[in-house]
């Protein structure tokens, strides 16, 4: 699940939280071992299918990218955990989630005019730095930014993606440091499988791609929900 929705738009902090509350799954005995495992594969994956989006990039378009990353990533050292305390638990990661989906529903029905430009790249750092919120999601967040300001639906997805590759990597990075040692095999194997066929195969230019999205937000959204009314933990 995380390799998936490290590349679909439904917040891969979400379904860390929400999937494993939903079906009663014991927390994994070691945690930071495990979540630096799935950071780092999915990273590795995600890196793997854009390779060639990587290497073509000249030296002021890879400057940008850093550059547009640079808020999100001091965001995330200096707010991050502060920001999963208050927001973390499935209540408010559900609203979120449903929240954050129906906004980019909304943007994706906006024209698809527009070349990606230095106005473009500042909005979608700035969304990058609200995607901290669980459930938002880093793609997501920087799609719908995209969209909104009306660029075509495949390349606002190819330049969500680049965008947010070093967030990524860097959440990866802290991640195993947590951990103290080298992230376990398996879970980052299946992270990097999962994230790499996502990113390569996906049709990111259909629009049932982004609908498709904001409607699974939804329902795994009411689930929390129900489960929630009818008080059980």
């Amino acid at each position: 699940m995380q390799g998936v929705a490290e590349v679909v738009p439904v917040s891969s902090s979400a379904q860390l939280t929400l999937l494993p509350w939903l079906l009663r799954w014991p927390p994994p005995q070691d945690r930071t071992g495990f979540t630096a495992a799935l950071h780092a594969g999915s990273c590795i994956g995600v890196m793997l299918a854009l390779r060639r989006d990587l290497v073509a990039l000249d030296r002021p378009s890879a400057t940008r990218l850093l550059l547009t990353s640079l808020p999100a990533g001091v965001a995330g050292l200096l707010a991050q955990d502060a920001v999963e305390v208050r927001l973390g638990r499935p209540g408010p990661t559900a609203a979120l989630l449903a929240g954050a989906g129906g906004l980019l529903w909304l943007a994706d029905r906006r024209p698809q005019d527009r070349a990606f430009g230095t106005r473009e790249a500042a909005t979608a750092a700035a969304a990058q730095v609200v995607a901290l919120a669980p459930g938002v999601s880093r793609a997501g967040a920087t799609l719908t930014a995209l969209r909104a300001g009306r660029l075509p639906r495949r390349e606002a997805f190819r330049y969500s993606m680049l965008m947010s590759l070093p967030v990524t990597a860097g959440a990866a990075a802290l991640s195993v440091r947590r951990a103290g040692l080298l992230p376990p095999l398996l879970p980052t194997a299946l992270a990097g499988v999962t994230s790499y066929a996502t990113a390569a195969w996906l049709d990111t230019g259909s629009s049932r791609f982004v609908s498709g999205s904001a409607l699974y937000r939804f329902g795994l959204a009411l689930a929390v929900a129900a489960r929630l009314r009818r008080g059980t933990v």
